[in-house]
């Protein structure tokens, strides 16, 4: 299955990321991508204690298993403080494109607002122009280079390298750095602190999307 790189449309190499600011809780389902209205049914929640958040914010990771045409998790319920961080992945090869969607309107891996977040893991070498496909004017530019292991040093550094990231933050339509420059097999993380709700998009996909769309019509 092709991984491409659109935080609509989560695969096994992308994260959903999103901070909870206020208590309560906060009823969500998985669905496969841009199938938000095929049910309302909410089989899981976040459940957010406390009043303020602390200093220390503590992160939370939901491993998600693809199974006979569903998504599912282990435990319907998990219960976190105010001012933490969930983060979502499935890592299964066969499973389809999917979304996080949730009640409220904040709560959206199809739609990034404030204190969420997406993570890319760039597996081949090229240059990846990203937009917002909803049409702000957040965007930006990853290079990704192919590391050259010549050695086995060479891939001794490669391989510890992996675990360093980059950040790109984006706040009122702007992404900071508006470039960024890893090698393959690196992870980009999109934080989202303020925004009108934003995609992050390669903008060659919304290209071969209208290209069709435009020989269909």
């Amino acid at each position: 299955m092709t991984n491409t790189f659109d935080s609509r449309a989560l695969q096994r190499t992308d994260c959903y990321g999103q901070r909870f600011m206020r208590p309560g809780e906060y009823p969500y389902a998985i669905v496969p991508a841009f199938g938000a209205v095929i049910s309302t049914d909410r089989p899981y929640t976040i459940r957010v204690r406390g009043d303020s958040p602390s200093k220390n914010m503590s992160q939370h990771h939901l491993s998600i298993r693809y199974c006979e045409g569903r998504f599912r998790l282990p435990e319907p319920l998990l219960e976190i403080d105010v001012g933490d961080m969930v983060l979502w992945n499935c890592n299964d090869r066969c499973a389809f494109p999917y979304a996080i969607v949730g009640d409220k309107e904040f709560f959206s891996s199809s739609r990034l607002v404030n204190e969420s977040g997406y993570s890319h893991a760039f597996g081949t070498a090229g240059e990846f122009n990203w937009v917002d496909a909803y049409g702000s004017k957040a965007s930006g530019r990853i290079r990704v280079r192919d590391p050259a292991c010549k050695s086995a040093l060479d891939l001794k550094r490669w391989q510890q390298g992996l675990a360093r990231g980059a950040l790109v933050t984006i706040s009122d339509e702007r992404a900071t750095p508006s470039e960024v420059d890893i090698v393959s097999g690196q992870t980009v993380f999109f934080l989202v602190t303020k925004g009108p709700g934003v995609s992050i998009t390669d903008a060659e996909l919304l290209t071969r999307t209208a290209a069709i769309s435009t020989r269909e019509g």
